[in-house]
């Protein structure tokens, strides 16, 4: 192919991940397939993090501890420590800035598409700056720049000739065109300009089924671990009313849509082809949002992938079809699931509600027990200091791990975050006394917020929290299942 409509370098700046970036695979496919020529390069995957869920020791409980300490005693040195460990994570690295002059003039492309995380300004920086001193106009993108405030915090620290918040599967050609002939880049949805000026919102991305095969030839497979094809049936989620959640509040999971069950399964075996691989990661939101394909994966992901495992994340909605009864966990485990992870948050049935998750602790604890008799590993995610949260809420949590929790091989705690944009945010400005926060402010560069919850300093609550971080360290102690092991610290 030709490069006849110019050369395009993606810098792909996520880190964390042990599988390429799926987002960054269909802008790679999306490019060339319009007859760019693409170069990729991904400059911090040497510094892949550590698993995050390797079976733990006493000292990651000690620092979890530490991490979800509220004594008044504490706090001040706790916060001390997070924000010293935040510098450090997303410190400069001296060599970043080299190392994208290198590429850029190795290279030599018309313009740099930068794909960044929030966490990664600093980067993102370096690289928009050498990018600059070349003359290389650079597009920043990324699902979470669709708040206005955070593209405006960025813009007041970062060089680039515009940042694009949309779904650009179809569009991106157009635009990359349109900035290489000095065209008008509002005439696009989901634009801001360095001038302050922006066009309209991005509406979702409708026809999932016109989407390409995204192309993963140019990750660095050779760092990874284990070689995973990551993949996703839909964007965004069919229940979305979670309050603390931002996954469906940014650009690419705004309204649920679904590709159809046929797309996927070819995709599933042409990427295996290409990869030489036959583990799979199901990046989906709620993988069973339309049940019709998780039960066509169920019941063809063997027929294409024979001897294939895969994983996903699942929501076990109460009142409605979820995909998720023993007999469909059976035929799950049977076609290569192996390790499937689902949003506890809390064993509270009020706070539940608070959180408006849509599902009963009863059923969940229906769900555990059919998939640990299915023989799949379960993983759960677990919140703490949700406002209105009690120690007698904590308590229920406690009971509910100590019933139920030898049916988890994983629970990743966090502390509660209010994120902005999210339906906690709405409520918040609504009824702030509601809540018992103070000190609330929001940092919209990292797009979270910073806040004192008064119930969580007192000693009946703080005594809870020990008993529920300690059900937790029980569970995370333990070894993780074998048959799971090429998926740890995954999800």
């Amino acid at each position: 192919m030709t490069a006849a409509r110019g050369r395009v370098l993606i810098v792909d700046l996520n880190n964390f991940a042990r599988y390429p970036t799926l987002a960054v695979g269909y802008l790679v496919s999306v490019l060339r397939n319009a007859g760019f020529h693409v170069d990729l390069v991904s400059p911090l995957a040497s510094r892949l993090s550590t698993l995050p869920e390797r079976r733990e020791s006493v000292w990651d409980h000690v620092q979890r501890r530490v991490y979800f300490s509220s004594s008044p005693a504490l706090v001040g040195a706790r916060n001390k420590l997070a924000a010293t460990r935040r510098r450090w994570v997303t410190r400069p690295d001296p060599s970043l800035a080299a190392a994208a002059a290198k590429f850029i003039d190795e290279r030599r492309p018309d313009v740099v598409l930068l794909s960044a995380y929030l966490d990664y300004g600093t980067a993102a920086r370096a690289i928009a700056d050498v990018a600059g001193s070349r003359g290389v106009p650079v597009l920043l993108g990324g699902p979470a720049f669709n708040m206005k405030e955070v593209a405006d915090a960025w813009l007041d620290s970062i060089q680039v000739a515009a940042i694009v918040a949309a779904e650009v599967d179809e569009s991106l050609p157009e635009l990359v065109e349109a900035l290489l002939g000095g065209d008008d880049l509002l005439r696009f949805p989901g634009v801001y300009l360095p001038d302050g000026r922006s066009s309209p919102p991005a509406a979702p991305l409708h026809d999932l089924a016109a989407l390409p095969t995204p192309d993963l030839t140019d990750f660095p497979w050779h760092l990874y671990p284990n070689k995973i094809i990551p993949v996703m049936t839909g964007r965004g989620c069919s229940w979305g009313h979670c309050t603390f959640c931002s996954d469906v509040k940014v650009v690419n999971g705004l309204t649920f849509r679904s590709r159809p069950v046929q797309d996927v399964l070819d995709e599933l075996e042409e990427q295996s082809e290409r990869h030489s691989t036959k583990d799979v990661i199901f990046l989906d939101i709620k993988l069973n949002s339309n049940v019709a394909m998780w039960r066509g994966i169920a019941e063809n992901f063997q027929r294409r992938l024979p001897g294939g495992k895969w994983i996903g994340t699942v929501h076990v909605q109460a009142g409605a079809e979820n995909g998720l009864d023993a007999g469909a966990l059976d035929d799950a485990a049977r076609s290569g699931l192996t390790r499937i992870s689902f949003g506890l948050e809390t064993g509270s049935q009020r706070v539940n509600r608070l959180m408006a998750k849509g599902t009963t602790i009863e059923r969940t604890a229906q769900f555990l027990h059919d998939a640990h008799a299915a023989g799949i590993s379960v993983r759960a995610t677990a919140i703490n200091g949700y406002p209105g949260e009690t120690a007698d809420d904590i308590d229920e949590t406690v009971r509910f791990l100590e019933t139920h929790g030898r049916l988890l091989d994983r629970i990743r705690m966090n502390r509660f975050t209010p994120l902005p944009g999210t339906r906690f945010h709405e409520l918040y400005d609504r009824h702030p006394e509601r809540f018992g926060l103070t000190d609330l402010t929001w940092d919209y560069r990292l797009r979270r917020g910073e806040y004192r919850y008064g119930a969580a300093s007192e000693r009946r609550y703080r005594k809870a929290r020990a008993r529920l971080l300690r059900s937790v360290h029980r569970i995370n102690s333990r070894p993780l299942r074998s048959s799971a092991q090429v998926f740890d610290g995954l999800m």
